[in-house]
């Protein structure tokens, strides 16, 4: 059962880490719950204890913001919140992996609904340019949500979304520069601050590739993962990664593709980087591009990763230290 109950009157008044205290517009934005409503489960339900900040504000933990995606999920597949309020955050997880009561897709729309919410609240924001607020929500979600449940529910789903409305028209080349920037400047903040040790990843783009969102999205699972990284970013010549492999003694060189304008230039560098390579060091190719570029490399001896839940099975692979099946035996895209 959950833990003793605070209505919103009883709240605690002593104040949380400043790591792990939201106010209520960020935890209703990263929970799909409107702030009334979350109020209302406090007042009836005490599912949560929000603590006062210095001005009386309410202000919740990342646990608080975990329980309350928890409630909105089994509440959104068509159970009674009366009927959960009570249960540990254990016990909803196991209801929420359960499904819907109802009928199969309901569940599925409620554990989409929050991060929606919040990636619609940032995509507000960036049409506003308003980079205090944007920078506030992302570090938030950041510490609220853990690093992968960040990269997968809030940055994968932003980028798309910032991509199809400049695609369509209805977003500006400025808030697309505003939103790739503010994530370069995040992601490679978060790079910073966490470190793993042993035999590296290296990873770049290959010269004439100069979009990076998505290796530096692979960097940070790499870590998380517990693998070492060596990030040598976009557009480098195919001596230049070489070289720093075989230096490093890295494990894999990982090399992002995205545009198909690039794909020529990227196909010969690629080709100069699999013949220089020692034969030890594994070859990634990922991003949009990367299965096209692959097809139009002779004998092409690594591994095509076009998604990042393929690029998570061989970070989990090489964390472990175990090689792939086919390594050296002819590998295919």
């Amino acid at each position: 059962m959950k833990n003793a109950a605070h209505t919103p009157d009883t709240a605690q008044q002593h104040p949380a880490p400043p790591h792990d205290a939201f106010p209520l517009r960020t935890v209703a934005a990263m929970t799909g719950l409107t702030p009334d409503l979350i109020r209302a489960w406090e007042r009836r339900h005490a599912v949560v204890a929000p603590i006062r900040g210095a001005r009386g504000a309410r202000l919740y933990t990342s646990a608080d913001i975990a329980h309350l995606r928890l409630l909105a999920r089994v509440v959104g597949a068509g159970r009674a919140i009366g009927d959960v309020a009570a249960l540990s955050r254990a016990e909803l997880a196991k209801l929420a992996a359960q499904g819907a009561p109802g009928g199969p897709g309901v569940a599925d729309q409620a554990t989409r609904a929050p991060r929606e919410d919040f990636v619609t609240h940032v995509l507000e924001r960036l049409e506003r340019f308003d980079y205090a607020a944007l920078s506030r929500l992302l570090g938030d979600a950041v510490v609220a949500l853990g690093m992968r449940p960040f990269v997968h529910e809030v940055v994968l789903p932003l980028v798309h979304r910032v991509g199809t409305r400049w695609a369509d028209g209805e977003l500006s080349i400025a808030a697309e520069h505003l939103s790739t920037g503010m994530l370069r400047n995040l992601l490679a903040g978060l790079m910073q601050s966490r470190t793993a040790t042993g035999p590296p990843v290296l990873l770049a783009t290959p010269a004439g590739e100069r979009h990076e969102i998505g290796l530096l999205l692979v960097a940070l699972l790499a870590l998380d993962a517990g693998v070492n990284v060596v990030y040598l970013g976009a557009d480098l010549p195919a001596a230049e990664i070489v070289t720093a492999a075989t230096r490093t003694r890295a494990r894999a060189v990982g090399l992002s593709l995205v545009g198909n304008e690039n794909r020529a230039r990227a196909i010969s560098e690629i080709a100069k980087i699999q013949t220089a390579l020692p034969v030890q060091i594994e070859l990634w190719l990922g991003g949009a591009d990367a299965r096209d570029a692959a097809a139009g490399i002779n004998a092409f001896r690594g591994l095509v990763l076009d998604t990042l839940p393929a690029a998570e099975t061989e970070l989990t692979r090489i964390a472990a230290g175990t090689p792939p099946p086919t390594w050296g035996n002819g590998a295919k895209p």
